[in-house]
């Protein structure tokens, strides 16, 4: 389990199992595309197959999540920024003192919003054809070739 997972859990008041069984993964920070973004201060996680979904998790004391379709801007050769378009939804986190009930109750709505965002952008997932893994479009050299296979078959250098 990444520190990532771990932190974002600790933000929600989850037990990173607990999230990680609710929301699938993998997940991690990523760098946000800072002309659309500035507007909601937070940290962003993307992830889910591809990855395809973006969590931005405000910075406020009890945070509000909102979830979206991942979409990434490459600027440069190397850095690829990330930002939450088509919002499926904001979900305020329970007050610290919320009772158990609450917090589940948060977690399937999240998990929900996760889920509907995927089915969202599963259309804009590739298939990579040599090893046969789901890549977001940001993750592919040709039409259906993903980064990592590009470099072994093609011998393409990042």
């Amino acid at each position: 389990m990444s520190d990532d997972v771990a932190q974002l859990a600790q933000r929600l008041r989850l037990g990173p199992s607990e999230l990680t069984r609710g929301i699938g993964g993998p997940w991690s920070v990523a760098r946000r595309v800072e002309e659309r973004e500035m507007e909601r201060p937070g940290t962003l996680l993307v992830g889910r197959a591809g990855p395809s979904v973006a969590l931005l998790v405000s910075d406020d004391v009890d945070p509000v999540v909102v979830v979206g379709r991942a979409v990434g801007e490459w600027h440069g050769l190397a850095t690829l920024e990330w930002s939450v378009d088509h919002v499926v939804v904001e979900l305020q986190t329970p007050p610290r003192e919320a009772a158990a009930g609450e917090v589940d109750a948060f977690l399937v709505r999240l998990a929900d919003a996760v889920d509907a965002a995927f089915d969202a952008a599963r259309a804009s997932l590739v298939l990579c054809r040599y090893c046969g893994g789901l890549f977001a479009p940001e993750y592919v050299v040709y039409e259906d070739c993903c980064q990592a296979c590009g470099s072994a078959v093609y011998g393409i250098v990042y």
